[in-house]
């Protein structure tokens, strides 16, 4: 990748790496935090990416001090931008599919952080192939397809019909209720579109 900074080329390495990992987790026949790690994962790779893009183009990403040109500090580092804040800045006014798409993801992510739900797995199979697909269109129309992952998100092969052990079980310890208000959740953030978003491949392409 000549012409790039060393700090870019650890970003974009950075933001491939998670991305390929994530798939390599959602794919594991034995994974059950399926979604719940791929999310995170994902998560990661779509911060890298941004702030590879942003410095690039000669941006910052991280946050200054109220009315001065200082950067904040967390534990002696500059306070960068998470990925909210990475969304904001990169589309502004924008609001295609694809955001929709990310900030989905970034507010189920809190709901995974402290449960495992696999009985969503197939639920948002969909948005998760999108926020692969979205992820590899960006990388490459911003570095060029030389970084393209070339890789893709497919349904895990099942030895059985039948849920393994450490599934039931992880299926057992999250309550019915918990899964239900998550599910209320995916369902209200679909129902909440314009038609036109809905209608975008690159928002749910299942």
């Amino acid at each position: 990748m000549r012409g790039y900074s060393r700090e870019i080329k650890g970003l974009l390495a950075k933001a491939r790496e998670s991305a390929l990992l994530a798939v390599e987790t959602y794919n594991r026949p034995t994974a059950t935090f399926r979604s719940g790690a791929y999310i995170v994962l994902m998560c990661i790779a779509w911060t890298s990416l941004f702030h590879g893009i942003f410095r690039k183009r000669k941006v910052a990403p991280y946050y200054r001090k109220p009315g001065s040109s200082r950067f904040q500090k967390i534990d002696g580092d500059n306070r960068a931008w998470e990925l909210t804040e990475c969304l904001k800045q990169f589309y502004r006014d924008q609001n295609p599919s694809s955001r929709a798409n990310v900030e989905f993801f970034v507010r189920l992510r809190n709901k995974f952080e402290h449960r495992s739900f696999p009985q969503l797995d197939s639920e948002i199979f969909g948005e998760c192939q999108a926020f692969l697909m979205n992820f590899e269109e960006l990388l490459c129309a911003e570095f060029g397809e030389r970084v393209a992952l070339k890789t893709g998100l497919v349904f895990a092969l099942q030895f059985s019909k039948s849920l393994s052990p450490a599934q039931s079980t992880a299926m057992t310890h999250n309550s019915h209720r918990q899964f239900q208000k998550v599910k209320e959740f995916v369902d209200n953030y679909r129902s909440s579109l314009s038609q036109e978003v809905q209608s975008d491949m690159n928002l749910n392409p299942a």
